[in-house]
């Protein structure tokens, strides 16, 4: 049973909890240890999970019928009021992904009756590694993304030129993300500096560049700080999610303007951005 279990993975459809609540393709796969956990990807073959779903988080699954057809399901959990949407392609997988989840949940059930009361201490250590772990992994695809835009904005001087057309003194002044993300830093790290000052002493650097270098500079810092205490990766990637959401709707209007000026270069480098950030929206 439990090899069958491991092997265990296949594509569902997963609703997404933020509006307008589209259904997502994501690829699904069983893990037993260290802990019964429902991982799923982007796409099969990714090395990072977009998401986990541990068992003994479940309090309760059930299959819903839409249209005559059994293709749903719905995961309640114990420790928030969210629920996931899963949606399969034909009944009988329904069936087969329920099954699963259920027995998922009955080896978690027997795991924690075999440990006896002593495990909740135990488990409140193992929550918190995950919890911490999750952090990290919110907080380093959000430095990643932020490192890939600022290489974009500087890679070509069309961005420049684009820059000046808005009135603005660099190409670096289009990174509104900056700003906008500074909200997000002050909340989730122990900075000793809340303005966020760079100091650099470069030879040679032409001002247009300089911003960018102390940008750089500056998420340095950031992979350098720890977190403040009693945060959550809920919380963090909550506050992710809107910061990204506001930075694609300023890009847009950046993107309608360099459409109006018929520069599509900007159009396809400020595009690139949207996409960068839209994968920080998605789970």
């Amino acid at each position: 049973m439990a090899e069958e279990l491991q092997n265990m993975s296949g594509y569902l459809d997963k609703q997404s909890p933020k509006f307008p609540f589209p259904w997502q393709k994501r690829f699904f796969e069983v893990q037993l240890k260290p802990k019964p956990l429902l991982m799923y990807y982007q796409k099969a073959g990714d090395v990072a999970p977009k998401g986990t779903i541990a068992a003994d988080k479940i309090a309760n699954v059930t299959i819903e019928s839409r249209r005559g057809r059994k293709t749903r399901i719905v995961i309640s959990l114990s420790s928030t009021a969210r629920k996931y949407y899963l949606r399969a392609s034909t009944p009988e997988n329904c069936q087969t992904w329920y099954d699963t989840i259920r027995r998922l949940m009955e080896m978690t059930e027997q795991k924690q009756m075999d440990n006896g009361p002593s495990h909740t201490s135990g488990q409140k250590a193992e929550e918190s590694k995950e919890n911490l772990d999750a952090m990290y992994l919110v907080h380093n695809n959000l430095v990643k993304g932020l490192r890939e835009a600022s290489s974009i904005l500087s890679s070509n001087k069309c961005f420049q030129r684009f820059a000046l057309h808005m009135e603005h003194q660099s190409y670096f002044d289009l990174a509104f993300f900056a700003p906008i993300f500074g909200n997000y830093f002050r909340a989730v790290l122990a900075f000793r500096n809340p303005n966020f000052e760079v100091h650099l002493k470069l030879d040679d650097v032409s001002s247009v560049d300089l911003e960018s270098l102390k940008f750089d500079g500056f998420l340095d810092e950031v992979q350098k700080t720890p977190f403040v205490t009693k945060l959550t990766a809920e919380r963090m990637e909550t506050m992710v999610t809107a910061a990204a959401q506001k930075t694609i709707e300023k890009l847009k209007k950046y993107i309608k303007e360099a459409e109006n000026v018929k520069d599509d270069d900007v159009v396809g480098g400020l595009s690139k951005i949207v996409d960068l950030f839209r994968c920080l929206t998605e789970e």
